[in-house]
């Protein structure tokens, strides 16, 4: 009997191990390792230079920023900031404390010297008069029966002078109750503005006195006037620019409000005292064109001059003015957010106290470089000067 030969499996074939493949797979493994190793040390690299290496070796630059401004030929010593206050002005409190009856007046109102404010309730002091004009009437009719007795000797002098005394004193005590009076009617001290209304009709308001004693002085003003042809400005001065100023010194002011209009000004006072803590003198500086959109507490800025400016100067529109270093062909080089180097094309105008006008090109807030600025390229990094 013979034996079958055996037939090697097909699935035992294709189990066979292909030593040869294994080591090409490894070396292209290895391969896409190191490029990719390498692609990123050079990203590496090349980010490292760019943070690092290139800022160290830009440039520093001198740079201005583009702000409108008039009359470089008369150009400020020195600007401060401050508000306007009313040089004139005045709370209004009764002498005698009461309560409010009748009020005239209300916020923003114009008052004439002598105008009724507001009229206190004078019940009380009706019948303190009534009271002390009998009293008067009472003392008149002794002092009358006194001398017709000293005429006919049957009276002492004392008695007589006694009865002058109490004459003298109940025609004191009728005077004063009709002062008294008097003060319960407010009037304006002077020409001015109602600044600011504090009481209302039926309130029981504090007299001067009592608002001392009681510390509630404010609490029982009946007003606030203001004079606004007396409006000034009150700004700090750093103490080490306090000699670049003068009494009488020409200024020009402006304010928040109205920033396109100026007033002409005048260093009226220098207060012969220093803050301490801030290392500033306060001054006082008169408005000599005041009008009525001028109001207290506006924020408000002050521009000292050497010499006063003209009405053509203080009215002339604000210009872009740039020094000529800065414009290289017509052209200037302007810095961005990223501190990077763009060349503008602007167009020039009038030469005036050493700087270029110009016309357009450029916008307010631009920072351009000043100087050199002909060594740089588009796009450089620069680093400001600090």
């Amino acid at each position: 009997m013979s034996i079958p030969e055996e037939r090697p499996r097909g699935d035992l074939a294709a189990l066979r191990i292909h030593r040869d493949e294994e080591p090409a797979a490894r070396s292209w493994t290895k391969i896409l390792g190191w490029v990719v190793t390498l692609a990123v040390l050079a990203v590496l690299g090349w980010v490292g230079y760019t943070k690092f290496v290139v800022p160290s070796r830009a440039p520093v630059v001198e740079t201005i920023t583009v702000k409108p401004t008039v009359n470089v030929a008369n150009p400020a010593l020195l600007t401060a900031t401050g508000y306007l206050v009313a040089n004139k002005t005045a709370k209004i409190t009764p002498k005698i404390s009461g309560k409010v009856v009748q009020l005239n007046i209300d916020t923003g109102q114009d008052v004439r010297r002598g105008d009724v404010l507001a009229v206190l309730e004078s019940t009380n002091l009706q019948a303190q008069l009534d009271e002390a004009n009998a009293s008067l009437d009472n003392a008149d009719r002794e002092w009358t029966r006194q001398s017709s007795m000293w005429r006919e000797g049957v009276t002492t002098k004392a008695q007589l002078d006694a009865a002058e005394a109490q004459l003298k004193a109940a025609r004191a005590r009728v005077e004063q109750v009709r002062i008294n009076m008097q003060d319960m009617v407010i009037r304006a001290p002077f020409d001015g503005t109602i600044a600011a209304k504090n009481t209302e009709v039926g309130e029981v308001i504090s007299s001067v006195m009592m608002g001392q004693v009681a510390g509630t002085l404010p609490s029982g003003a009946i007003c606030t006037i203001v004079d606004l042809k007396t409006i000034e400005v009150e700004v700090d001065v750093n103490e080490q620019n306090i000699s670049q100023l003068r009494e009488g010194q020409p200024a020009e002011v402006t304010v928040d409000a109205f920033p396109a209009r100026k007033w002409n000004g005048k260093l009226r006072q220098i207060i012969p005292t220093a803050d301490r803590a801030k290392a500033v003198v306060k001054v006082k500086v008169a408005i000599l064109n005041p009008d009525a959109r001028l109001l207290p507490e506006m924020s408000s800025s002050v521009s000292f001059l050497e010499t006063a400016r003209t009405s053509q100067e203080l009215n002339e529109k604000a210009k872009i003015w740039l020094p000529p270093g800065a414009i290289v062909d017509k052209r200037v080089a302007v810095v961005d957010a990223n501190e990077r180097v763009h060349w503008k094309n602007v167009t020039t105008g009038d030469m005036r106290d050493g700087r270029l006008e110009i016309l357009g090109g450029l916008n307010e807030g631009d920072r351009v470089v000043s100087e050199k600025a002909e060594q740089l390229q588009e796009g450089q990094l620069v680093k400001l000067s600090s």
